[in-house]
């Protein structure tokens, strides 16, 4: 028997086969269809384990787990060829973290993942977590950028699943490379509080202001600054005001602190 084995014989090996005379797509296209959807459904149940349904239950803001974060795990799952028994926790953990590294701009919040994948000594182990990062990275031909469709499509396949509905609020939804940095808490693991956050606290109204810079008085206000205080009924606080700020005062992008006096403090003249 020579080497060379006919492709029909060999599983996997041939994408078309001849029947009756007739040559058409094989069992490549099914067999592959099959496959996918099997990863599918091995990931959705992963997702519904006590343990992750406890993780994902601390981001509450949905900003290191929301839906396209965790479409991109499924996305990474098939580009390392991981098979059906490798679909555990920790290789969950190492693919969420690297899609945090792709596609969010802050480092601290994606911090919340180690004490979950490494338990209560997380801190002596987060260079071997890295580490296996960097492996399933390597897995995966260092193929780390998803296309927002190629997310869609994988939610497009169990549209209705919780998973998806996981949609992160807009005033978590920018960049904020130039803002000043939070006051982040050390990482919180099983069985702690997520940390509270002021702006999904808020009322609707209070949230969208929050999403605007706020003037700072770092320069003192000429004469020509203009304070306005509307009727209650035109104003969504019992005790908003508006400040009107001379166009000579510049502003940076970014977060400022309002200090509120009693009385409007003036520069002296010069």
């Amino acid at each position: 028997m020579s080497d060379a084995q006919d492709p029909a014989t060999v599983p996997g090996a041939g994408t078309q086969v001849k029947l009756r005379g007739w040559s058409r797509q094989g069992e490549g296209d099914e067999s592959s269809h099959l496959r996918r959807h099997q990863e599918l459904q091995a990931f959705l149940h992963l997702l519904e384990h006590s343990f992750l349904q406890d993780f994902l239950s601390k981001d509450p803001c949905f900003q290191i787990s929301d839906k396209y974060l965790l479409s991109m795990v499924l996305v990474y799952f098939r580009r390392a060829n991981l098979q059906l028994s490798e679909y555990t926790h920790s290789n969950l953990f190492l693919a969420l973290y690297l899609a945090n590294d792709m596609e969010e701009d802050l480092e601290d919040p994606k911090s919340v993942i180690f004490p979950w994948a490494l338990g209560q000594d997380w801190r002596h182990q987060v260079s071997d977590f890295l580490h296996q990062r960097d492996k399933l990275w390597a897995r995966m031909g260092f193929r780390a950028v998803v296309r927002r469709q190629s997310c869609e499509e994988v939610m497009a396949k169990e549209p209705t699943h919780w998973a998806w509905t996981r949609e992160r609020h807009p005033h978590h939804g920018r960049a904020q490379r130039s803002f000043p940095k939070a006051q982040i808490p050390l990482p919180r693991g099983p069985g702690l509080s997520p940390p509270h956050c002021s702006l999904c606290a808020l009322p609707p109204h209070h949230r969208l202001c929050c999403l605007r810079p706020l003037p700072v008085l770092s320069k003192c206000l000429s004469y020509n600054a203009e304070w306005q205080r509307p009727s209650s009924q035109a104003w969504p606080w019992s005790r908003g005001f508006l400040i009107v700020l001379p166009t000579q005062l510049p502003l940076e992008p970014g977060t400022y602190t309002l200090h509120i006096f009693s009385k409007l403090l003036l520069c002296p003249r010069r």
